[in-house]
């Protein structure tokens, strides 16, 4: 069965552009390491990539990307494309010319769980794609898809008005609900960083900074005499 949703519940704008500043590792911190960071396999498609937006999500069957098509004509400016693609990775499902499309009309990316193609020249135009991997073979176009459903991409489970976040070290989500509270805690464990990057620089340890000295001395130690013969 195919769904093609056109309403999305999106996000306040400006909580959105507050995440632009936010690292997906301060994302994944605040949240208690739960699921929400794609696994390692969705990769930038360059280095120094910096996105943030809203998410619309795409249900492709792998292979084809006609309903790719269909759902960049029913993005807004801000939006970032997540499709979910099962992690096909033998066709390219979009390219260079898609990517153009896209950011003509102000989308802040595309995160594709499948492989996408023309590699060189999405990294040369900077507009920011994450994906499983790159192929130069052509897709389909015989199968609609969904658009606007719930989709699962590097391993995490996204719904349209999700906000996703990239840089370098990869993508985190922060559900819609409860993503002012996701950014206040951000903003927190930013000043707490400056904070304690002073005193790192001051030659203390974070061994110590952080009690880790303490959980070490309550560790059962296990020596070579403990082995079993």
């Amino acid at each position: 069965m195919h769904t093609v949703e056109h309403d999305v519940d999106r996000p306040d704008s400006d909580v959105v552009a507050a995440f632009e500043d936010v690292p997906s590792t301060i994302v994944s911190d605040v949240t208690g390491n739960v699921g929400l960071t794609m696994d390692s396999g969705i990769r930038p498609a360059y280095d120094g990539v910096e996105m943030a937006g809203t998410a619309v999500t795409v249900n492709a069957s792998p292979g084809d990307n006609l309903i790719i098509h269909k759902a960049i004509t029913m993005t807004e400016p801000g939006d970032v494309l997540v499709i979910d693609c099962n992690g096909y990775t033998e066709t390219g499902h979009l390219g260079e010319l898609m990517c153009t499309s896209c950011q003509a009309n102000d989308l802040s990316g595309i995160i594709i769980d499948g492989a996408y193609r023309d590699s060189r020249e999405i990294a040369e135009m900077e507009f920011p794609v994450y994906g499983r991997g790159i192929n130069p073979q052509g897709p389909l176009k015989q199968d609609p898809g969904s658009i606007n459903v719930t989709v699962s991409c590097g391993g995490v489970s996204v719904d349209p008005g999700d906000i996703v976040i990239g840089d370098d070290d990869g993508v985190a989500v922060i559900p819609q609900e409860g993503a002012e509270d996701v950014l206040e805690r951000s903003r927190e464990k930013l000043d707490s960083e400056d904070s304690v990057r002073e005193e790192v620089l001051g030659g203390e340890y974070l061994y110590e900074l952080n009690g880790y000295d303490e959980l070490f001395d309550n560790l059962t130690i296990v020596g070579p005499e403990d082995s079993i013969q």
